[in-house]
């Protein structure tokens, strides 16, 4: 059985291997977002969940201005041993980022938000990061998968560990961010489909990928503030 841990412990263990080990989700999720972070050129691009720096170092390859921020000092450790990122990354709490109102052409979450208890205070702080014209995107393991017992679970030293989620709804989210301003623009909830089926396949478990191709792994959305 995965030993529970929580979001800091976990993501502090996992870090030097976060990139490395083949994900389904993180898979999946990339090939939605990535196309709303295209023609970021001169763009101010702030990721407050960046993990490693992976959309950090997608967004400065293409001309961005970037800036990182994450709860997890192992994780900021990863990233600034990325071209750039170095001097651009700074430890804080979401609920609580130390940056000005409207400072933002792009705020991102990703794959971050289910680990935070005070959801709504989150999604407030990230809102109010945008200005105006500028969007908010946010990424995030289904709700519904959650509901459905899906856990968040990584291995590392032999041991595998599932990291403690704080549940809500997709209507949640939605009036929170409304709740802050912003306009929903797009919102998708994709399955995994055959670029994820390798990634079960080298992991042994081909009949889960069977099970679960046709449910919504993911959750991602984009709002502006008008």
């Amino acid at each position: 059985m995965p030993v529970p841990l929580s979001p800091i412990e976990a993501y502090r263990r996992w870090a030097p291997g976060w990139e490395t080990d083949p994900s389904p989700i993180v898979s999946l999720e990339s090939r939605y977002l990535r196309s709303w972070l295209d023609g970021l050129g001169g763009k101010a691009v702030f990721d407050l969940s960046c993990g490693p720096g992976r959309w950090l170092a997608y967004a400065r390859a293409q001309g961005a201005v970037v800036f990182g921020m994450d709860f997890c000092r192992e994780m900021l450790l990863e990233a600034r041993k990325k071209p750039g990122l170095a001097g651009r990354l700074a430890l804080a709490d979401t609920c609580r980022l130390p940056l000005a109102s409207g400072c933002a052409d792009i705020a991102l979450c990703a794959l971050s938000l289910g680990h935070v208890f005070e959801m709504e205070s989150a999604v407030s702080e990230l809102a109010r990061t945008v200005r105006r014209g500028g969007a908010l995107l946010i990424s995030d393991f289904h709700p519904d998968a959650i509901r459905r017992g899906w856990k968040r679970t990584f291995r590392s030293g032999g041991q595998s560990y599932e990291i403690e989620t704080y549940p809500y709804t997709k209507e949640r989210l939605i009036e929170c961010a409304s709740t802050a301003g912003l306009q929903l623009l797009d919102l998708v909830e994709p399955a995994f489909g055959d670029p994820e089926r390798s990634i079960f396949e080298r992991a042994g478990k081909p009949e889960l990928f069977a099970q679960v191709c046709g449910v919504p792994a993911v959750l991602v959305a984009r709002w502006i503030r008008p």
